[in-house]
């Protein structure tokens, strides 16, 4: 099939698209900023970057709730600890608090149309043209699909030999999102396009030198960044012109068809596909490998779970879920950048600054979550009055992760297939340590197990 696409941005376009758009400017003085590290912006990058979940704690503890870290590009930041300053931000006007903005570096994957670039006063139209595959009936009928796809993906796990869990939870979550999401059920189709969109979303640090400085997009290594965005466009365009022609089209449950409904333009299905990926892909993939991380290391709550894996909905099951995410966040912060000077937390913040609520921070206070803060408790979520405004994995807002209950219907889902399908075990004893990748925080060690036997056969 061919497709025309000289009315659609190309990668390149994307790619100076973004580098404007992050280029930040400062409209107000910095003397009234908070306090933060003395330390080089150099330094503090790089400790930004790459450690965050170490760096922002420590920060906090020598500076208090609210620090100034001058960090590039994008720079200067206010990180926030406090959940009254952050419910303060999150509740902001839209026109004030551009996530958007905060999210420019991720242009050249997701487009200007998405629903993680866009700001006031487009952006609420488009979540709301988001929002009906994301309906309760359709997550229902969605998690069938998991469910299988997971019993497939386990079929393939050797017995007694280490892997990384992180690595096949990545291949899952990807084979979901083709399949249920894009609705591409040819496998030879479904195959290809998975593998180009793991190439896409498989962002290196030196990656985003290119979206920085367009002109690398020539040059190898980042010829090749290029090439498969492109190659990824092409692939998604095909298929909406293939879900267009469907005679069927009004009968599926994919995301891919709902979106088409109203007739939207190609470039705006297109956009919204693409930060479907980036928010479902990745970070779910993150969040079940820290689920069973902490589960294998944690026999009594691993027991306890298998008891009720034939409750199609167990309170239990689903506080495992919350208290993975609270104790091993999978995205640190957030960030907002201010179109306009504010007052927040006794400082006079100039329009241009950036500020993130500290997710990891603050689901790890224990003024909020007590002197077992740290530990992996789900219990605590069955307890009277859990501190939910100090639960931040999806953010908050108008700008709150719109797919967040189906990811918590496909992480307990892809939860109980694999414990009913195999007996795994935690190849290391010792808890993994967390590091970043891309955006995400992920098991150090990948989460690595091993398959003991097969259940039920």
């Amino acid at each position: 099939m061919k497709v025309v696409r000289s009315d659609h941005a190309s990668a390149n376009q994307r790619l100076m698209s973004s580098a404007s758009i992050s280029k930040v400017s400062i409209d107000g003085p910095l003397d009234s900023m908070p306090p933060g590290p003395s330390e080089s912006v150099l330094a503090q990058t790089i400790r930004f970057r790459l450690g965050r979940q170490h760096y922002l704690p420590e920060m906090h503890e020598r500076f208090g709730d609210v620090v100034t870290l001058r960090v590039v590009p994008g720079g200067p930041f206010v990180i926030l600890r406090n959940p009254d300053h952050i419910k303060e931000v999150f509740k902001g006007a839209p026109e004030i608090f551009h996530a958007g903005e905060g999210n420019s570096l991720l242009v050249p994957i997701v487009g200007r149309n998405s629903v993680l670039t866009l700001d006031a006063p487009d952006h609420k139209p488009a979540r709301k043209r988001m929002m009906p595959p994301f309906q309760h009936e359709r997550i229902a009928a969605l998690s069938s699909v998991v469910r299988e796809i997971t019993e497939n993906e386990v079929r393939s796990w050797p017995v007694g030999k280490p892997f990384r869990l992180l690595d096949r939870s990545y291949a899952l979550t990807l084979d979901i999102i083709v399949r249920a999401v894009l609705g591409v059920e040819d496998k030879h189709r479904a195959a290809e396009l998975g593998r180009v969109l793991r190439r896409v979303s498989d962002i290196g640090l030196s990656d985003i030198l290119v979206w920085i400085r367009p002109q690398l997009g020539s040059v190898w290594p980042w010829r090749n960044v290029v090439r498969n965005l492109d190659r990824a466009d092409e692939l998604i365009y095909a298929e909406i012109a293939r879900r267009r022609q469907d005679p069927n089209r009004s009968s599926r449950t994919d995301a891919l068809s709902i979106m088409l409904d109203g007739e939207p333009e190609d470039e705006i299905v297109r956009d919204e596909l693409m930060a479907l990926l980036m928010a479902g892909h990745e970070t779910t993939a993150v969040a079940i490998s820290w689920v069973f991380e902490r589960l294998l290391r944690h026999p009594e709550v691993l027991a306890r779970v298998r008891r009720n894996l034939h409750e199609p909905k167990d309170p239990y099951r689903t506080a495992v879920f919350k208290e993975a995410l609270r104790v091993r966040p999978v995205i640190h912060n957030v960030a907002r950048r201010l179109t306009e000077p504010i007052e927040l937390a006794g400082y006079r913040l100039p329009a241009g600054v950036a500020v993130l609520p500290s997710i990891g921070a603050v689901q790890s206070d224990p003024r909020f979550w007590g002197a077992d803060a740290k530990e992996f408790r789900p219990e605590r979520w069955l307890e009277p009055n859990p501190p939910l405004h100090a639960w931040l994995p999806f953010g908050g807002g108008v700008r709150r992760c719109i797919g967040a209950m189906f990811a918590q219907v496909e992480v307990e889902a892809v939860m109980t297939e694999v414990l009913r399908s195999v007996h795994i075990e935690a190849v290391d004893l010792d808890d993994e340590g967390s590091e970043m990748r891309n955006i995400t925080m992920i098991p150090k060690q990948g989460a690595r197990v091993r398959v003991v036997r097969r259940l039920g056969s």
